[in-house]
């Protein structure tokens, strides 16, 4: 036994209670999808419940019996019951900054996201593009997808080192150029980005502001810096400041 679970055990541990007839049943290897535990527990036994909950979440339950469960009864309302929309998960927009200022610590960042990116898309099946972006007209497409050829283009990628100057304003225009598009209509942008970068032209900003009042288009910036720069703060709706550097085997005052 655990040292933990004694300290659960040391503050009370459950009584089995009488309860009224009804079908009783055996759940083995844990492969039922509710129980309910105030039928099992005395009241006031929160301990050993938690500790049921880490059992059972861990799939470390050889059994456990559940009292008055009827299968074939259907289930009715016993309370008031609200329904709230969920949000619609779009596409996703990647513009990932490749300039020479991104080299070292931020490029693992960079990169590590872009996997990411691809990893989470592909889970909620949601359509990924990618960005990259250094120097004006220095732009790199890539769809990132798990087919075997955008595998095969997002190693390539992944193994280059960045350098060049920055120009976000090329990958933000075929970004919102995508936007136009029906099945990226709903989609965000996502900018990774050191901040080091030119002030947006003000077309670029109307534009942006346009497609956000039209297509509710949202812009989330990640800044790998230490410092939040006005040309960011003016491109994106949501601003993230990456601050996790002894990560990637880095110190935050080095950036």
């Amino acid at each position: 036994m655990l040292p933990s679970e004694m300290a659960l055990l040391a503050h009370g541990w459950p009584r089995k209670v009488a309860t009224a007839a009804g079908n009783t049943a055996i759940a083995q290897g844990d492969v039922s999808a509710s129980i309910q535990e105030e039928e099992y527990y005395l009241p006031g036994a929160h301990a050993a419940r938690m500790l049921h909950r880490v059992r059972r979440a861990e799939r470390m339950l050889l059994s456990y019996e559940r009292c008055g469960w009827l299968d074939d009864t259907p289930s009715r309302l016993t309370g008031r019951q609200e329904i709230r929309p969920a949000a619609e998960m779009g596409p996703i927009i990647l513009c990932l900054d490749t300039s020479g200022s991104m080299r070292g610590a931020r490029e693992v960042v960079a990169k590590a996201l872009a996997l990411e990116c691809m990893r989470g898309a592909h889970r909620q099946q949601r359509p990924c593009y990618l960005y990259a972006f250094s120097g004006p007209e220095q732009v790199q497409e890539l769809e990132l997808s798990v087919d075997v050829r955008s595998l095969d283009k997002l190693l390539g990628f992944l193994s280059c080192s960045f350098m060049g100057g920055t120009d976000v304003d090329r990958p933000l225009q075929l970004s919102l150029e995508r936007l136009q598009k029906d099945e990226w209509s709903q989609a965000d942008i996502l900018m990774v980005t050191d901040g080091e970068i030119a002030p947006p032209s003000e077309a670029l900003l109307e534009a942006i502001c346009k497609a956000h009042d039209d297509l509710g288009l949202e812009v989330h910036g990640l800044l790998v810096s230490s410092q939040v720069s006005a040309s960011m703060d003016k491109l994106c709706t949501h601003l993230h400041v990456f601050k996790s550097w002894s990560a990637v085997g880095a110190e935050s005052w080095m950036y």
